[in-house]
């Protein structure tokens, strides 16, 4: 008997280091790695930079569509705009620019050199703009083309899965304007147009109607 219980706490002592690694391995392993963690974060700040780059560039396409409802969507309700003179509200920019633009002919507008910085839910970001408006004159006697470069510096929130402007600040470095050569109308190749005529909405609801199986 005595021999039997001697063996047991012999073989309890040879076990007990086994023991100790195998539940340090164990929660090791149950633990994230820092290493783990640092990867999930860069995916996170990757997926997010494209995420804002997105919203800058869609705030240019909806200035050459004239669409207000895809302009809208680039901003958070209470975000603050200043550009030029104007200094508000960025709804309130968005219903200004929106007026302009029904009343030129034509756009581009060009996002380059967007560079974000991410901080969780936070962002910064600084792009550089150009555009073009083909519009008439003041006094309604001809058509002149406005050119126009800047920057715009930006503070982005992400509210769950969204990221939106929160602030923008507009900085125009430089401004031409010259008179038109060739009316509009007589452009040989007017194929972009504002609002629903133009044929990115009729593609855009086909390729939706085909991913959904329609």
């Amino acid at each position: 008997m005595e021999t039997d219980r001697r063996r047991r706490w012999l073989a309890g002592l040879i076990g007990l280091p086994v023991g100790i690694a195998m539940l340090a391995r164990s929660a090791h392993a149950a633990a994230p790695s820092p290493a783990r963690d640092d990867r999930g974060a860069s995916l996170d700040a990757i997926a997010a930079r494209e995420a804002i780059r997105d919203v800058l560039y869609r705030y240019a396409r909806a200035n050459d569509r004239a669409d207000e409802a895809m302009m809208r969507s680039c901003f958070w309700p209470e975000s603050t705009h200043k550009h030029g003179a104007f200094d508000g509200l960025s709804s309130d920019f968005v219903g200004y620019a929106m007026k302009v633009h029904h009343t030129i002919y034509y756009s581009t507008h060009f996002i380059t050199n967007a560079a974000v910085e991410v901080n969780g839910d936070r962002a910064f970001s600084e792009c550089y703009y150009a555009a073009h408006h083909r519009r008439p004159k003041a006094g309604g006697t001809g058509e002149e083309d406005a050119f126009f470069e800047g920057r715009y510096l930006d503070f982005l929130e992400r509210r769950g899965e969204e990221w939106r402007i929160i602030r923008r600040r507009g900085l125009a470095d430089y401004t031409t304007v010259m008179a038109a050569a060739t009316p509009y109308a007589a452009w040989p190749a007017g194929n972009s147009h504002h609002g629903p005529d133009d044929e990115y909405f009729a593609m855009r609801r086909a390729f939706l109607s085909k991913a959904q199986g329609a």
